[in-house]
């Protein structure tokens, strides 16, 4: 295994113990929960453990960050698809078409 290997190895080993000593220390430290919006008010009929609540949170975040850069992934592959083609097409125009080729209007040309 490579250094790099090793070294995200012991990161990620670090960032379990850690979790697992905060959920072993907080299992039995529960919370009401309650939304109160405007329109409606909701609240839990039993209390939840403080390390399912923020799990549940981080898996929430995950999965609307997760879909939000899924969103943004797909719509920069349709632009890159877009421009693979318009500069496939330019390079079937010819040599005189193509975009190395200079303007009429061109100064320079």
């Amino acid at each position: 295994m490579t250094p790099a290997r090793w070294t995200l190895l012991v990161l990620v080993l670090i960032l379990l113990s850690a979790l697992s000593l905060f959920t072993v220390q907080n299992v039995e430290r529960t919370t009401d929960l309650s939304f109160d919006l405007w329109f409606w008010a909701g609240h839990l009929q039993r209390p939840l453990p403080v390390p399912a609540l923020l799990l549940g949170c981080f898996g929430a975040g995950l999965l609307v960050g997760g879909g939000w850069g899924l969103l943004g992934r797909m719509s920069a592959q349709r632009r890159v698809s877009g421009l693979e083609q318009d500069m496939a097409r330019m390079s079937l125009r010819g040599p005189g078409a193509g975009a190395g080729s200079a303007p009429s209007d061109d100064p320079w040309g």
